[in-house]
């Protein structure tokens, strides 16, 4: 798997052999940032990081920070090893934690792009929203991505700009209803 663009552009990372995990698609990747515009100085909130390819690929892409949430010790490590060889410490936060229990610890934070891809097995995603809102975790937009048969169903206080699909994965794009600033992304 290769980062897609920026100053990290080309860079392989490898994919673990874990059960579950299911690392987002090059094609995926692109569109959403393409959608998402630029994200030069955003913070960024990646949940169930898995491979880090979403974390590295806003770093790349000129993120400001990323702190990474994932509950597999072999993904942190490799994670860890990679910021370290690419010179990423500074920019990467790299957290060992099951969702939503290693939440509190960045309560009452606020980011630009929040990104999460919980299993697709499972409801997860559904839940993600809530969790946000039970720890005071604020963003301008929260990306979830889930199985194409995934039944969206949201908590009254966010709102779907879009859905964009592609295969078995769609890319929910949200923001809280309440968030002042409507946008098209």
């Amino acid at each position: 798997m290769r980062i897609t663009a920026g100053e990290l552009r080309g860079r392989g990372v490898r994919v673990l052999s874990v059960a579950g995990l299911r690392p987002t698609p090059s094609k995926v990747r692109q569109a959403m940032f393409n959608i998402l515009g630029a994200v030069d100085g955003f913070r960024m909130l990646d949940l169930y990081a898995g491979s880090g390819i979403m974390a590295l690929e806003a770093l790349s892409r000129g993120a400001a920070r990323v702190a990474s949430i994932e509950r597999h010790r072999a993904c942190i490590s490799h994670m860890r090893q990679l910021c370290r060889q690419w010179g990423l410490e500074e920019r990467w936060q790299i957290i060992q934690a099951r969702i939503p229990h290693g939440l509190p610890g960045i309560a009452d934070s606020h980011f630009d792009l929040i990104f999460a891809d919980p299993p697709y097995a499972s409801d997860e995603g559904k839940s993600v929203p809530v969790w946000l809102e039970q720890y005071g975790i604020g963003c301008r937009r929260l990306v979830i991505e889930t199985s194409a048969r995934f039944e969206s169903c949201w908590p009254a206080s966010w709102h779907e700009l879009q859905c964009r699909c592609y295969g078995d994965t769609c890319l929910h794009f949200l923001e809280q209803a309440d968030h002042g600033e409507r946008s098209q992304a």
